[in-house]
């Protein structure tokens, strides 16, 4: 794989997409499932059937994969994958992509605890459960935090590459991760169809407003360096460089004289 400079690295992080259509989409999206747990209708009415069809399709070969997705999605694990691209993101001293990784993580979680506790919504029926959990449901924490922290570190090693077919595989790879963690919480009993929806809506709505925010600070730094670029000539500079080029003519005492150009 072809490792680009950083500079390059963060073209291809904060590239001129329509975040903000995108950040817009995806507010509508989140709040679709939300509204209808807050008022108990619209998509809702899919949970019921969608957690029946998935407990009745439920077998050994399923089951034990379905627990290994939903371990590698749990917050441990992307706690983990935030901290080691951090250290990642130091090493390579590149503290803007570390603060882009750190933010994305804590707010995620941050937003997996208040909206949790904003919608207060229970789980499915206990005996319905494959795997022990304690907390509420809306949004689903797996489906969210994995929306959010793979698709952050997706995004990163998707950009330090220029092949467009590295890229893709990438951010393929992650989408289907993502997706397949927020269907083991379905499969598994512990989680409404209209909860893992929520969550990826919301992780990828929050990832969303980080890349934005990340694209203005790289914009922001471009123009900085535009107006005030290192090789500009201070006002000493350019009278000791004009004096330095200007023509030199015979004073009638013998000394040098310099005779410098009107400006222009």
């Amino acid at each position: 794989m072809t490792v680009d400079a950083p500079e390059t690295e963060d073209r291809r992080l904060a590239p001129r997409w329509p975040l903000g259509v995108v950040a817009a989409v995806l507010a509508l999206v989140a709040l679709v499932p939300t509204v209808g747990v807050l008022t108990g209708g619209g998509l809702t009415a899919i949970d019921g059937p969608v957690h029946r069809w998935a407990i009745e399709h439920r077998s050994d070969a399923l089951t034990p994969i379905a627990k290994v997705i939903t371990t590698l999605g749990n917050t441990p694990v992307m706690t983990a994958v935030v901290v080691l691209a951090c250290l990642a993101a130091a090493r390579r001293r590149q503290w803007r992509t570390l603060v882009l990784v750190a933010a994305t993580g804590i707010g995620a979680q941050v937003l997996i605890v208040v909206g949790k506790l904003l919608v207060g919504r229970a789980r499915p029926p206990r005996g319905d459960r494959l795997v022990a959990v304690s907390d509420l449901s809306f949004p689903s924490g797996h489906s969210l935090g994995a929306a959010a922290v793979v698709g952050v570190v997706a995004c990163l090693l998707a950009a330090r590459t220029r092949a467009r077919v590295a890229r893709g595989a990438v951010l393929a790879c992650a989408t289907i991760f993502v997706v397949a963690v927020g269907l083991s919480r379905i499969y598994l009993g512990v989680h409404w169809p209209t909860d893992v929806l929520g969550g990826w809506a919301i992780g990828a709505l929050w990832l969303t407003l980080c890349l934005i925010a990340y694209r203005y600070n790289s914009s922001a730094r471009n123009s900085v360096a535009t107006i005030t670029p290192r090789n500009r000539l201070t006002p000493w500079r350019f009278r000791a460089s004009a004096a330095a080029s200007a023509p030199v003519t015979d004073h009638p005492d013998g000394i040098g004289n310099v005779t410098e150009k009107p400006p222009s």
